[in-house]
């Protein structure tokens, strides 16, 4: 072996391992040896003869002391529960259905039109970035800025160029209804932690924190079209949001919106309301005391909510599963 010299130890080498081997025993160590008919392994070892002469070895076993078992308790007498908002919302919707996704991996078809919605929250948020760099974009852009973002891998050839035309509709709309909001971006793409309780944190991203021509913040929810996820629930996310957001940075938020990117889809434009709030609070504690006891009920009947809910059809009374 090539420097073969490096690899050899002397004793010395091989009593400071077996030192660290036996200082890792917390409360007990034995020490044994297997004996045998080869000549290397027929007498006990140097070092298991060291341990026999200390007066603090036993040579027969003696078996543990006896000791009153303590009471198992848990390091923590409320458990820490850390989870999103996408995963938070349909606990609050129905928590049988949380734990069909999240626990049992059952995941919903994929939609053709899949990537449609990311790619304008990408486009958007560079507008606001570049914005508070300094570099505000304008209408010129847009193609460029769809062509970029727009990624659509499980749309056949003619939906996937009506989707581009959406979007860069959808972008030319943004542009005139809230062009000038582009420079009055305070975050965008904002990572929050929100500690809603003690031992209950939301994680989320804020799309867009801004200030209005009032003086007002706002707190800022892009969506893609009018079916992406109900108005309650994202009323139920902006609230959570704009709680993180004075934990963040101390300030309160003034108003949550919703900007829907639809022609046709319906805009919010909703007072910072603290009833809200503490009722979203109430929510959350509500489905951790679910999440600890593992308690997971289907609370209502789906059927008239299917536009929302992929796995309607597994939890809708009465129906026949396969």
């Amino acid at each position: 072996m090539p420097n073969g010299a490096r690899y050899k130890v002397n004793r010395s080498d091989e009593t400071r391992l077996f030192y660290v081997a036996v200082t890792r025993a917390q409360k007990y160590l034995y020490v044994s040896y297997a004996p045998g008919d080869s000549k290397l392994y027929k007498k006990p070892s140097d070092f298991y003869l060291h341990c026999t002469a200390s007066t603090w070895m036993s040579t027969t076993d003696e078996g543990l002391p006896a000791a009153a078992r303590l009471t198992p308790t848990p390091k923590l007498e409320t458990p820490n529960i850390a989870i999103s908002f996408s995963e938070l919302k349909y606990l609050i919707e129905c928590p049988y259905q949380f734990k069909l996704r999240f626990m049992y991996g059952f995941n919903p078809p994929i939609h053709e039109a899949l990537g449609y919605g990311k790619g304008l929250h990408d486009v958007l948020s560079e507008m606001h970035k570049r914005a508070l760099a300094g570099d505000v974009p304008t209408k010129s852009e847009i193609e460029s800025l769809v062509d970029r973002h727009l990624h659509t891998p499980y749309a056949y050839p003619t939906l996937r160029e009506q989707l581009r035309e959406s979007a860069i509709k959808a972008i030319d709309r943004y542009f005139d209804r809230h062009g000038d909001d582009l420079t009055r971006t305070i975050h965008s793409e904002k990572v929050i932690e929100v500690e809603i309780s003690p031992g209950v944190t939301v994680n989320g991203r804020i799309d867009l924190i801004k200030s209005l021509e009032t003086g007002e913040t706002a707190i800022v929810d892009f969506k893609s079209t009018q079916a992406s996820q109900a108005e309650l629930v994202t009323k139920d996310q902006l609230s959570i949001y704009a709680l993180g957001y004075e934990q963040l940075t101390g300030d309160n938020a003034d108003r949550i919106q919703i900007l829907n990117l639809d022609d046709q889809g319906k805009s919010t434009n909703d007072p910072v309301n603290p009833a809200l709030v503490a009722a979203i609070k109430a929510k959350v504690d509500a489905v951790a005391d679910d999440i600890r006891a593992n308690h997971f009920v289907c609370t209502h009947d789906h059927a008239t909510e299917s536009a929302y809910d992929d796995l309607a059809w597994m939890t809708r009374v009465g129906h026949a599963h396969p």
